[in-house]
C-alpha cells in the first residue's frame, strides 16, 4: 500500500501495515475432514504463488511483473484460510472477503474511521481490505478462483453489495500439489457420506440423491444469499439497540426497555402482575445492555 505525503507528493512510502499477514485455524475447528487439513498444511508447505500452476498461468495475466513479496505473502495467506472454508462437493469457498481479511490481518481501520467509533459509540468502523481485494483478483486471474459478476449480488435497502459468491477451481487445487483425481475421490466420497445422511440444508437422503452437482451448487448458492440477507437484518438490529442505548442515562435505557416489552406483549400487557412486568423489564434492559455492550460509568 502506497501512502503520500500531502506536502511533497515525491516523497511515499510503500510498507504495508501487516508486512507478514498469516492466518491461523481457531482452535474451535475441531470436526474438520482430513483433505480439508491436508490442503491447509500443504499451504505452509508450498509456495503456491511459485507452483507449476502459477507460472503456467503467467501469460494470461494482465500484470507482466513477478508479484513483489507483499502481494504474494497477501495470496498465500488467503488461500490458506480459503483451504479452511472450502466446501468439497460444490468448491464454494463459505468465508466473506471481509471475514478472510480480518482472519490473516489483511484488513486495516483508517485514523478517519476511528474517529468516527469514538465519536459514536453505536458506529462501527468500516475496515478497508483494498489488499484482499488486489490479491483476490489476482487468483481469479491465474484462474485458481471463479466469482462471475451474474452471482454477485446488490441489496437495494442496505445500498450495498452482498458478500462474494466465489468458488476455487481445479487450477487452485493443482497449484497445491492435488490431482484432479484425487479432488474428485474428495468429492465423490463427501456427497456419499451427505446423501447417506441426509445432512444438507433440511434435504431428505432421496431428494440430495436425486440431484446433481450443479443443482447441488445452485442450492447453497442461493443459500448463501439468504444467510447473508440474514446477518446484514442482524447487524442493522445490533446498530439499532446501539443507538438507542447509547449513550442514554440508566433510567433512559430503563424506559426504552419498558417500551419495548410493552410493544412485544401487545394487548397481553394488561394482563400480567407489576411483579411478572418488573422481570420482563430486567430481563430486556439486560439483553439490550449486553447488545450495545454497555458499560456503567465508574462511580
Amino acid at each position: 500500500m502506497t501512502t503520500h505525503n500531502n506536502n511533497n507528493p515525491l516523497i511515499y512510502c510503500n510498507k504495508v501495515k501487516n508486512p507478514d499477514p498469516a492466518y491461523q485455524v481457531p482452535a474451535r475447528h475441531t470436526n474438520r475432514l482430513a483433505f480439508v487439513r491436508d490442503l491447509v498444511n500443504k499451504c505452509d508447505k508450498i509456495n503456491i504463488v511459485k507452483s507449476d500452476a502459477a507460472v503456467y498461468m503467467r501469460p494470461a495475466l494482465k500484470r507482466t511483473k513477478v508479484f513483489y513479496p507483499d502481494r504474494e505473502k497477501a495470496i498465500r495467506a488467503l488461500a490458506k484460510v480459503f483451504c479452511e472454508h472450502v466446501n468439497i462437493v460444490t468448491h464454494q469457498v463459505k468465508i466473506s472477503l471481509r471475514n478472510a481479511a480480518d482472519d490473516t490481518g489483511l484488513s486495516t481501520i483508517s485514523e478517519a474511521e476511528r474517529k468516527k467509533a469514538e465519536d459514536d459509540p453505536s458506529y462501527s468502523p468500516k475496515p478497508s481490505i483494498s489488499r484482499v481485494s488486489r490479491a483476490f483478483k489476482d487468483m481469479i486471474e491465474l484462474g485458481w478462483i471463479v466469482a462471475h459478476k451474474e452471482w454477485q449480488v446488490w441489496d437495494k435497502h442496505a445500498g450495498q453489495w452482498l458478500d462474494k459468491y466465489f468458488e476455487v477451481t481445479e487450477l487452485f487445487f493443482k497449484a497445491l500439489g492435488i490431482t484432479p483425481e484425487r479432488v474428485a475421490k474428495q468429492r465423490t466420497a463427501r456427497l456419499k457420506w451427505l446423501r447417506k445422511n441426509a445432512l444438507d440444508n433440511g434435504l431428505t437422503a432421496d431428494q440430495l440423491g436425486e440431484m446433481s452437482i450443479t443443482e447441488i451448487k445452485e442450492r447453497d448458492r442461493l443459500a448463501h444469499y439468504r444467510r447473508v440477507f440474514e446477518r446484514i437484518k442482524d447487524k442493522r438490529a445490533i446498530t439499532k439497540v446501539k443507538r438507542s442505548m447509547n449513550p442514554k442515562t440508566p433510567e433512559q435505557q430503563r424506559d426504552v426497555a419498558r417500551q419495548a416489552v410493552i410493544k412485544k406483549l401487545g394487548a397481553a400487557a394488561s394482563m400480567i402482575t407489576l411483579s411478572a412486568f418488573k422481570d420482563l423489564v430486567n430481563q430486556e434492559l439486560a439483553k439490550l445492555r449486553s447488545i450495545a455492550e454497555y458499560a456503567p460509568p465508574p462511580h
